[in-house]
């Protein structure tokens, strides 16, 4: 029988994996705790074999031991951070491709019957953002109007037709990882000073969109049909009115459990359904002309924040995902 829900996740997640793991076994369920960075140093094994009578894998960890056959459900829960010790750049770089094909090559071959939340390989597209965005307007969705562009002369007439008020986005990654440091790319309004480097854009493509002058924003956090909406009043700070994510103020912001409208809920759904995705987190900004924009949708977004300001439960509704028996 499939009674083991294993956790994909590394030993630096904090609350988050602490979290779930600490009420999934208390809710008696068998669970399993694989953290990346210590797979990379040796203190978990992974054994796979493949040959006429079987293919599986199984891991071990001080006394536990799980049988890839035993899955019922896997929390995939940013099982990316290695911390490898090793000096040289070129063989650390090549260390972390081996170890991450492996654990994806791990993750292909559980069986087809296990639930994920969510599965890496609907992850990997539902991270790409011209695919959301087109996605949300094809649903129905409000979005603003957006340009992607390595032309600096397009950018200048797109910030011309919206009266000087756009703002530019990463495509993709939001920090720079440096090892010992790291710095967020927040979304950035533009200015004059941009401007005088509007040619960087020729080398790298940026992501340009009308900034929305907003009232307040919304997160809402979506666990297959569990829908936690939370009003963040992110213009009471003018270090927060463009990107409420600053981590200097994130935790010193209003955060208020709200009720979602029906139709855009289920435009939420709809989304997450044509994705693949069992949770979503996603952003939106009320204009204060009264309309809901959808800005995107973090397939493994952090929510934990939210449970200790907002005191929406969504952990719980994690928990009830992955212990839940299904055909």
């Amino acid at each position: 029988m499939k009674n083991a829900v294993l956790v994909l996740t590394n030993s630096e997640d904090g609350k988050h994996t602490d979290v779930v793991i600490e009420k999934l076994q208390r809710a008696n369920q068998n669970t399993f705790r694989f953290d990346s960075d210590r797979f990379a140093s040796g203190k978990i094994t992974i054994d796979f074999e493949t040959n006429n009578q079987k293919c599986g894998f199984i891991i071990s960890s001080h006394n536990q031991i799980l049988n890839s056959k035993n899955i019922k459900s896997v929390w995939y829960r940013r099982p990316n951070h290695f911390n490898l010790q090793i000096k040289d750049s070129i063989q650390r770089r090549y260390a972390e491709e081996e170890i991450r094909n492996l654990l994806e090559g791990l993750c292909a071959i559980i069986p087809q019957d296990v639930f994920w939340l969510s599965n890496p390989r609907n992850l990997e597209q539902a991270r790409k953002k011209l695919f959301q965005l087109k996605l949300a307007r094809e649903l129905g969705f409000l979005v603003p109007e957006t340009i992607v562009t390595n032309n600096p002369n397009r950018v200048r007439k797109f910030l011309k037709k919206h009266n000087d008020r756009i703002v530019f986005k990463a495509i993709y990654h939001e920090f720079l990882n440096y090892g010992n440091s790291a710095f967020n790319i927040p979304t950035t309004l533009i200015t004059e000073r941009h401007l005088a480097n509007l040619g960087l854009v020729r080398k790298m493509p940026a992501l340009f969109q009308k900034f929305i002058e907003k009232e307040y924003e919304l997160r809402v956090t979506i666990v297959e049909d569990k829908i936690f909406a939370v009003r963040i009043n992110s213009q009471v700070n003018p270090l927060t009115v463009v990107d409420w994510r600053h981590p200097e103020y994130i935790d010193k912001l209003s955060y208020v459990q709200v009720e979602f409208p029906c139709k855009i809920a289920k435009l939420c759904l709809h989304m997450l359904t044509n994705l693949g995705l069992a949770f979503g987190a996603f952003d939106f900004a009320m204009s204060k002309d009264g309309k809901l924009y959808f800005l995107e949708v973090n397939p493994n977004g952090q929510w934990y924040w939210l449970e200790d300001l907002a005191g929406v439960l969504i952990s719980d509704a994690i928990i009830n995902a992955l212990s839940k028996e299904r055909r």
